[in-house]
């Protein structure tokens, strides 16, 4: 698909990116992923990233649960420095944040944790994947820490793909991951923009596919 009227670059100053998310045929829940005007921290310009997920459709019978995610990280690795996550599900709630720091990642509840080297949480993962040119790199190991565990990941290229979402038609480039992995299957566009058109997660045994189904660009003024 072209987007003729957004074409700009990544370096956009605002964008929001709207999916439905489907278990098989059934639509279950939607997300939204958002790149927000940066923020001023001691000083400090960073980037500030956010997601809303909203599952229940056909499952909210027996399963219902809303995800609210905001990070603020630097502006060249994408490193998180500080991050925020709130759960609402249908028995469990919990809400937290955490500050990141050379060799060590504190939570709000007095808990801290070792932080391997370059970690990003799940957040500046989508946002970094899409920073790099996967026709160069078909291979990349890195490292994450998401809900308080460590994790190194290694994704690869595994083929390309053209892609239909309700939002359109798009040439893709397939990344997906080589061991269990919080993140799954990733289908990037090939267009400047580099969009996450699709993403493919594992969930209790099933996959779940979040289909780009709108999108949004601003720039700086």
């Amino acid at each position: 698909m072209v987007l003729s009227l957004i074409l700009f670059t990544f370096a956009l100053s605002q964008e929001r990116l709207d999916y439905e998310i489907k278990l098989g045929p059934f639509t279950i829940g939607s997300m939204r992923l958002e790149k927000l005007p940066p923020d001023t921290i001691a000083s400090v310009d960073f980037e500030h990233f956010r997601a809303e997920v909203k599952l229940a459709g056909a499952i909210s019978f027996l399963f219902w649960a809303e995800y609210h995610l905001e990070t603020w990280c630097d502006k060249k690795e994408l490193l998180p420095r500080r991050s925020y996550k709130r759960t609402k599900e249908k028995n469990y709630r919990s809400e937290w944040s955490a500050s990141y720091e050379p060799g060590i990642v504190r939570y709000s509840d007095g808990k801290s944790y070792p932080l391997p080297d370059s970690a990003r949480d799940i957040l500046t993962l989508w946002f970094y994947l899409r920073t790099l040119d996967w026709k160069k790199e078909k291979s990349k190991v890195l490292t994450a820490h998401i809900d308080r565990k460590n994790w190194r990941l290694s994704f690869l290229v595994t083929g390309e793909e053209k892609v239909i979402t309700p939002l359109g038609e798009f040439d893709c480039v397939v990344v997906s991951p080589q061991r269990e992995s919080p993140i799954g299957t990733v289908f990037i566009s090939q267009d400047r923009l580099r969009l996450p058109v699709v993403i493919r997660t594992r969930i209790g045994g099933f996959t779940a596919t979040a289909s780009l189904r709108g999108a949004l660009f601003l720039q700086d003024q």
